[in-house]
């Protein structure tokens, strides 16, 4: 990605962020990158286009981030803790520092659930590959791996639904982390 590219989509986010989807304009996310519109309109033909770049950009950003902890981490709850902690509870915090929260939610998962899919598919693929380095084959844990990792993402991401406040949120999630690691020891 080219320094422009990230300029627009740095300021994509933050006025996402600030007025939800349906009252951005183009306009609003030129005059916050300090570009002409002219050159926002070169790089993005409309506001759904940078919205599924902002969430695509965002959600690798995540990945790697949790890729590159994980490097130092050799417990499978230090790795689980990791990835709650830098996804859902980061997603989480996000969310709600917005002012249109319930827009934000609900045009990124209309306008970008192909980049969420397809992000859902890479973090199911990755739980399953680790759960399968953190159990020995042919045990419950390792031939089940695929489910556990779809129960343990699929539930992630719904922690926040209806959470009334952080702290649901993160009891949920030490519960989810909890049910996986005893999964997994079967």
């Amino acid at each position: 990605m080219n320094d422009r590219d990230k300029k627009l989509i740095v300021a994509a986010h933050a006025v996402f962020s600030r007025y939800g989807i349906s009252k951005t304009t183009m306009n609003d996310i030129a005059r916050e990158a300090g570009v002409a519109r002219q050159t926002l309109y070169n790089a993005y033909p409309n506001k759904e286009a940078i919205l599924r770049a902002a969430v695509r950009v965002s959600a690798e950003e995540t990945y790697a981030s949790v890729e590159s902890a994980w490097t130092d981490q050799t417990e499978l709850s230090e790795k689980i803790e990791t990835f709650l902690q830098l996804g859902p509870l980061h997603w989480y915090d996000m969310v709600v520092a917005s002012p249109e929260m319930g827009d934000l939610i609900d045009g990124i998962h209309t306008i970008a659930k192909d980049e969420m899919s397809e992000f859902a598919a890479l973090w199911r693929k990755r739980f399953e590959r680790l759960i399968k380095e953190h159990t020995k084959p042919g045990s419950a844990g390792y031939e089940g791996a695929a489910a556990t990792a779809d129960f343990l993402y699929s539930t992630s991401i719904n922690a926040k639904r209806d959470a009334a406040d952080r702290g649901t949120v993160e009891s949920r999630l030490a519960i989810l982390k909890r049910s996986v690691l005893a999964l997994v020891a079967m």
